[in-house]
């Protein structure tokens, strides 16, 4: 773990912290031949949008043999997923010939997003938020969580992530959300599934620890009453392993100042999935040392899968390359690199 101060000095230095890929199946034993490498379909959600079936055939044209989908909502008596029912959906990536593996999805509380850098293009703090968990909202969200998992039992999907942070203001907060997730990881292993939580960078700052666009160095908590743990590690150390499962995002770890080769060394086994993402093409900027990543991932034990995903570039332009393109240069990134198996 780096210090703050001493992170933003050595910016370049830190992001040497990597990623992992996984080559095996989830659950499976023994090493294939042939890289699988996975991609999260929200790095193509503009040409999703312009024609669905074409985007999907030139991931699998790309070489890409899985997706972790994006756009699952539910949609008063039936699930959906970006528009299409559950089995259109399901027929349409079979036909293609893309594994559904994982999906991502957040329940229907108040969401929040904040870009550190005003514009969101990957070069400051992201944050997903959602409103603070409750005693009174708890029932909801496990709820949502029910029906979910029918519906991903439906779709073939055997693996759901949650990718945004319950706002936290207290240790009280925190455990409470912890209380949730372990709830929630439980009913997925009820129905033969898994749960998992994947980060931004909010999760990496203190419990308690004031941040936003209102914040200010007078506002900060006094060193005596400011709470010591950084909310990331307390879901590590307070959810139960069996239950509830880590996608590192290491690009976001990074950038909330945190190294996640630390991460992999100090909970071995909780990473069984991984985000590999760059602030463009992968392997193109020189700011993640994905090749320390990916060593230290492997040898920390317990990866099974890892996903491409690009946030960036968004272009709006027609001048500005695809994110179809920009996928695939990250596909041949990963497909070339010795460090991943």
């Amino acid at each position: 773990m780096y210090e703050r101060r001493t992170f933003l000095k050595n910016a370049t230095a830190l992001a040497a912290a990597g990623m992992l890929p996984a080559s095996n199946a989830w659950g499976a034993a023994g090493a294939p031949t042939q890289k699988k490498i996975g991609i999260q379909t929200y790095s193509i959600r503009r040409q999703l949008k312009q024609d669905m079936v074409g985007s999907l055939k030139a991931l699998k044209h790309i070489g890409f043999s899985h997706v972790e989908l994006y756009g699952y909502e539910q949609q008063d008596k039936r699930g959906a997923v970006l528009g299409y029912s559950l089995k259109e959906y399901r027929k349409m990536l079979d036909d293609i010939g893309l594994e559904p593996t994982s999906s991502h999805l957040e329940p229907p509380l108040k969401s929040f997003y904040k870009f550190g850098d005003g514009g969101g293009t990957g070069k400051g703090a992201r944050s997903i938020q959602i409103e603070t968990y409750t005693r009174e909202n708890a029932s909801t969200v496990l709820e949502f969580w029910k029906r979910a998992i029918a519906d991903h039992h439906e779709l073939g999907v055997p693996v759901m992530v949650q990718p945004a942070m319950p706002l936290v203001h207290t240790p009280d907060d925190a455990k409470l959300v912890c209380d949730v997730f372990n709830q929630t990881g439980e009913l997925a292993r009820e129905a033969n599934m898994r749960w998992g939580y994947h980060n931004h960078s909010a999760e990496f700052e203190r419990i308690g620890a004031k941040r936003g666009e209102d914040w200010s160095p007078e506002m900060e908590i006094t060193h005596d009453s400011y709470p010591s743990e950084i909310f990331y590690d307390f879901l590590l150390t307070n959810t139960d392993p069996s239950l509830v499962f880590f996608e590192m995002d290491v690009y976001w770890a990074v950038m909330g100042q945190c190294d996640p080769v630390a991460y992999f060394r100090r909970y071995p086994g909780r990473f069984p999935l991984l985000h590999i993402k760059d602030r463009d093409v992968l392997g193109s900027t020189g700011f993640m040392n994905f090749e320390n990543i990916f060593k230290a991932g492997y040898a920390s034990g317990g990866l099974e899968r890892y996903y491409v995903e690009l946030e960036y570039p968004n272009p709006a332009t027609s001048a500005s390359p695809s994110q179809l393109e920009s996928v695939r240069k990250s596909y041949e990134y990963v497909a070339n690199s010795a460090f991943v198996k």
